[in-house]
C-alpha cells in the first residue's frame, strides 16, 4: 500500500477532567508497569499486587455512594471523583450498586464505570504479566491468582495467554497444592492457568491431577487438558475432543480437534468444522460412537501430532508452497510460473520486480502460527506488505505494511473484517505503535505471531501492532509487489502453534 504521508503527523493528546490515563496512551496496549506509575522490576510487582489485592474499605464505598445521590451539587461531584481516581476499583461492587439507584445516580456509576474502565484494569494486568515474565520473578503465584480472581471474567484472548504465561514463570515446585485446589476455581482463567503451571512444574505427571478437567465447562480448558493428554499419547484425549466438535463458540476449537483426531485415529466421518450446529451434529456423534467402541484397543499414532519444525515456505529456488494472484486477490489466468513475471528469485533470495502489480498467496492454509523473515528495501519507493487472515479471491485480508519508517502499519484490503488493539473495526489504516527502527537498505526482520485470530506484529523484535478477526478460521499468507520499487524476502519460516 503507498505510504501516504512522508512524515507522521501530532499526535494531540485531549485531557479529559477525571481521566486516569490519556486517550493517547489507551491508544498502544504495548504497555509497562511504568504506565500506570510502577517501576519495571520486581519492586513494582511488588507494589502493584500489593495494590490490587488490599480489600477495599466498605464503609468508605458505601459513603461515596451514598453521596452521589446528594442534593449537594459538591458533595456529588466529589464522590465522582473520589471513585473515579481509584486505582483499582470494585467494578462488581458497582455494577451490583447500578441495580438499585435512582437515575441520575446510575449515570454517574456509568460515568465512573468508563473512566476507571475494564480496558484500564486490563492493562495493569498484560504489564504486570509482561513484567513476571521479562524478569522472570518467581513467587508470586498465589498473589497474582488473587489480583484477578474474584473480578469481572475475560473470554479467552490475548490477556489469558499473558497471564498464563506468567504463571507459569513464576510458579514453584512449593505452588503444586495452591495449583491443585484452583483447578476448581469459579474464575477460568485462574483454572486455565493452573492447567498450564501443573504441566510447566510436573510434565507428564501433571495428567494425574488435571483429568476432571477433561469435561470442564469452559472448551478452552477442555482442549488445553486434552492436548496435554495427546501430548504424553493417551487415550483418554479422544472423547473430550470428539465432545468439543460441537463446540459453537469458537471455530477455531474444533477445527483443532478435528485435526487431531485426524491424525490419532486416521478416520474420517464427513465432519465440517465450519458448518452449523445441526449439520455438525451427525458426524460428530459418529466420532463419539467410533471412540466409545474402538478407543481401548484401536491402533493410534500419536506420533504425528505437535509439528514442532518450522515449515520453509521458501527454499530460495522456486515458489512452489505458493500460488500466483493480481494484488488485493484477484485472480489473474494463464500465469504458470510467477517468478517469470513480478517475482524473481535470485541467490536464494525471492525479489519483487519492478514495474508490475502483484501477489503470492500459500497455497496451505494455518490457524495458529509464528511466521517470521528478514526484507531489504533497496529503494526509497520499495513498496510490498504481508497479508493474514487471506482466504479466496475477493474475499480480502489484513495487509501489514513493508514500506521505509511505516513498516507495521495496517491496512485494510476488501472486505476483509478485522478489529484494531483500541478495539475499533479497521476503516482503512491503523499506524503501528512507535517510530520505525527498520534501517532502509539492510536486512530487517519481521515476525507475525496468529492465535485464535488473535495476531501480533514485531519489527527487530519490537511489538508494532495488533489486530483480530473474529472469524478464527484457518487462512493463508500473502506476499504483495506493489511494483514501484525493489523488495528482498529471505527466510521465510512458519512453525504451527
Amino acid at each position: 500500500m503507498p505510504k501516504l504521508l512522508s512524515v507522521y503527523g501530532f499526535k494531540f493528546c485531549c485531557c479529559v477532567a477525571l481521566s486516569f490515563i490519556s486517550i493517547s496512551d489507551s491508544l498502544s496496549r504495548d504497555k509497562r508497569l511504568s504506565d500506570f506509575g510502577y517501576s519495571d522490576d520486581r519492586s513494582g510487582v511488588v507494589l502493584l499486587l500489593r495494590l490490587l489485592n488490599q480489600k477495599q474499605d466498605s464503609e468508605l464505598l458505601a459513603e461515596y455512594l451514598k453521596d452521589l445521590d446528594s442534593n449537594d451539587f459538591s458533595k456529588r461531584e466529589k464522590a465522582t471523583y473520589n471513585l473515579s481516581r481509584l486505582p483499582v476499583i470494585d467494578r462488581v461492587f458497582l455494577k451490583k450498586a447500578l441495580k438499585d439507584t435512582s437515575p441520575e445516580v446510575g449515570i454517574r456509576i456509568r460515568r465512573i464505570l468508563k473512566q476507571n474502565s475494564t480496558e484500564r484494569f486490563d492493562g495493569m494486568i498484560r504489564a504486570l504479566s509482561y513484567e513476571i515474565i521479562r524478569g522472570k520473578h518467581v513467587g508470586f503465584l498465589s498473589d497474582l491468582f488473587s489480583s484477578i480472581e474474584n473480578r469481572e471474567e475475560y473470554s479467552m484472548g490475548g490477556l489469558w495467554r499473558s497471564f498464563a504465561e506468567a504463571s507459569v514463570i513464576t510458579a514453584k515446585v512449593d505452588d503444586i497444592e495452591l495449583l491443585k485446589r484452583k483447578l476448581i476455581s469459579g474464575n477460568d482463567m485462574v483454572r486455565y492457568s493452573s492447567i498450564k503451571a501443573l504441566i510447566g512444574i510436573l510434565d507428564e505427571e501433571s495428567l494425574k491431577l488435571i483429568g476432571n478437567n477433561l469435561t470442564d465447562k469452559n472448551p478452552h480448558i477442555k482442549w488445553e487438558c486434552a492436548r496435554a493428554y495427546a501430548r504424553f499419547h493417551r487415550r483418554e484425549c479422544l472423547m473430550p475432543l470428539a465432545e468439543l466438535l460441537m463446540c459453537d463458540e469458537d471455530f477455531g476449537i474444533r477445527w483443532r480437534s478435528l485435526e487431531s483426531l485426524r491424525k490419532i485415529t486416521g478416520q474420517e466421518f464427513g465432519y465440517y468444522a465450519a458448518g452449523n450446529a445441526e449439520e455438525r451434529a451427525g458426524p460428530a456423534r459418529k466420532w463419539i460412537d467410533w471412540i466409545k467402541k474402538n478407543a481401548k484397543l484401536a491402533e493410534l499414532n500419536f506420533g504425528e501430532l505437535g509439528n514442532k519444525d518450522a515449515i520453509v515456505l521458501f527454499n530460495g529456488n522456486d515458489l512452489k508452497e505458493w500460488e500466483f494472484r493480481n494484488l488485493g486477490g484477484r485472480l489473474l489466468a494463464g500465469v504458470a510460473k510467477p517468478n517469470e513475471e513480478t517475482w524473481e528469485v535470485e541467490n536464494q533470495t525471492l525479489i519483487t520486480k519492478k514495474g508490475g502489480r502483484s501477489e503470492v498467496i500459500t497455497k496451505r492454509s494455518f490457524l495458529n502460527y509464528e511466521f517470521s523473515f528478514e526484507y531489504k528495501l533497496l529503494e526509497l519507493t520499495s513498496d510490498s506488505g504481508v497479508g493474514i487472515f487471506a482466504g479466496e479471491p475477493n474475499e480480502g485480508y489484513l495487509e501489514i505494511q513493508l514500506y521505509d519508517q511505516t513498516s507495521g502499519d495496517l491496512y485494510k484490503i476488501g472486505s476483509a473484517k478485522v478489529v484494531t488493539d483500541d478495539g475499533n473495526p479497521l476503516r482503512f489504516r491503523s499506524s503501528k505503535f512507535k517510530g520505525s527502527n527498520e534501517i532502509q537498505g539492510e536486512w530487517n526482520k519481521m515476525e507475525i505471531r496468529v492465535s485464535d485470530g488473535q495476531s501480533e506484529i514485531k519489527v527487530n523484535g519490537e511489538v508494532q501492532n495488533r489486530a483480530s478477526t473474529k472469524e478464527a478460521k484457518p487462512s493463508k499468507i500473502v506476499l504483495r509487489n506493489e511494483g514501484t520499487g525493489k523488495v528482498e524476502f529471505r527466510n521465510l519460516l512458519l512453525k504451527n502453534l
